[in-house]
């Protein structure tokens, strides 16, 4: 047993030994991606006009419609897109194998501009990392006007977890599964305690965030409910806990 375990050491030392790789960053020329995957155009990203006095809300959504999340706010608009100026590359070879890869390097930025009640700029904010925006997305939302529940919201489901859809009524949220026959169980907004958000499984993307809803009660998935959707029903969903959950409820 002590010799197998001694010639397996061995023989992964010796691996070690032979393979030779390398790997590094370079400058690349910039990228920009919409919140849908599309290219975008240096000129589209321009902010500046946003400074001028007076700035309305339609100027806004029509000359940054390339970064729109189709947030339905008037008090808000959200705009979210992805830039590359870096790319990275390995290359590993030794004992007759070689292998290798280069991709960009991709970073998350987000646009909240917020209005008066005339539709004028009030504020306006970029975001280059996810974490402070889910804080001042949780807080700008406070303005928004009362979601419509005549009829239940459902939010598409994207991503990873176990969940195929998300429906919102005044009551309730309903999740469905997918495994097997379809089953579906419900859960009182005001039985959420924290939402927190990001997921190891789901690098990031302009076109998807993921988050976990907290129960006070474990549910048929758990004390935790994964959901992952487009920024638009994020906002939705975020909105709908902000006006039907409990008071207490942390943001993480």
């Amino acid at each position: 047993m002590k010799n197998s375990y001694r010639l397996a050491v061995s023989t992964l030392a010796l691996s070690a030994a032979i393979l030779s790789g390398c790997a590094g960053a370079t400058r690349l020329p910039m990228r920009a991606k919409g919140p849908a995957g599309e290219a975008l155009q240096t000129k589209q990203l321009d902010l500046a006009f946003l400074d001028a006095p007076g700035t309305q809300r339609d100027e806004v959504v029509s000359r940054l419609s390339s970064v729109d999340t189709s947030y339905s706010n008037p008090r808000l608009f959200w705009g979210r897109w992805s830039e590359s100026k870096w790319g990275y590359w390995w290359f590993i070879a030794g004992n007759n194998y070689a292998a290798g890869d280069a991709k960009r390097i991709w970073h998350i930025h987000n646009l909240l501009v917020s209005f008066d009640e005339n539709g004028n700029v009030r504020k306006k904010e970029v975001f280059n990392e996810d974490k402070s925006l889910w804080i001042e997305l949780h807080s700008r939302l406070a303005d928004a006007p009362p979601l419509d529940l005549s009829q239940p919201i459902q939010i598409e489901v994207l991503g990873p977890g176990k969940l195929q859809a998300m429906t919102l009524g005044k009551d309730s949220i309903q999740f469905d599964l997918p495994k097997g026959k379809a089953m579906h169980f419900q859960v009182s907004p005001q039985a959420i305690l924290r939402i927190s958000h990001g997921s190891l499984r789901t690098p990031a993307n302009p076109e998807v965030t993921c988050h976990t809803l907290h129960l006070a009660e474990k549910s048929p998935v758990g004390k935790g409910i994964l959901f992952c959707a487009s920024p638009a029903y994020v906002a939705v969903t975020f909105q709908y806990l902000q006006q039907y959950g409990s008071p207490q409820l942390q943001w993480d």
